[in-house]
């Protein structure tokens, strides 16, 4: 170990020994000792080890609300089209040579514009599983760190 880590571990532990005796004197003369201060209040209720649910101000709606509003447009959307009337254009002049080409390219066209929506819906999908694993793995340090405060608060 370096001399200054030494130096600043020593010193580290002096103030804990020093807060530990004051708190004594202050429990021995009546005092309330002294705790670490939140920068928000309490925690907010008791939950897995003794530690508050922890808000961390994360917001799963705007993006579930976005989610769920492309699913229900691309679902109306997938069987309406108004590349159907291109369709009907061909049909009208089958006699010309362009009227089934056109028909192939409007299929084709549209089967890309569907198989695009399949894309996007899938990366909907993904983020919205990625968003709630990211939350779930945030709200868990945060009751972990909790817990871990808890527990130097008590020591």
């Amino acid at each position: 170990m370096s001399d200054d880590f030494t130096r600043e571990w020593e010193q580290l532990k002096q103030e804990a020994k020093d807060q530990t005796a004051q708190a004594a004197q202050d429990q021995d003369a009546g005092t309330p000792s002294m705790r670490l201060a939140r920068a928000d209040g309490p925690p907010p209720g008791p939950g897995p080890l003794g530690v508050g649910t922890p808000d961390l101000g994360l917001s799963s709606a705007p993006i579930r609300k976005t989610a769920s509003h492309f699913h229900t447009v691309k679902s109306g959307a997938r069987d309406k089209s108004r590349l159907d009337d291109c369709e009907a254009v061909g049909r009208t002049h089958a006699t010309w040579a362009a009227g089934a080409a056109s028909k192939d390219c409007v299929d084709a066209w549209q089967k890309h514009l569907h198989h695009l929506g399949d894309l996007v819906e899938d990366a909907t999908k993904a983020l919205t599983k990625a968003m709630d694993q990211h939350i779930s793995d945030d709200t868990s340090v945060a009751a972990r760190l909790g817990a871990a405060g808890n527990w130097l608060e008590e020591a």
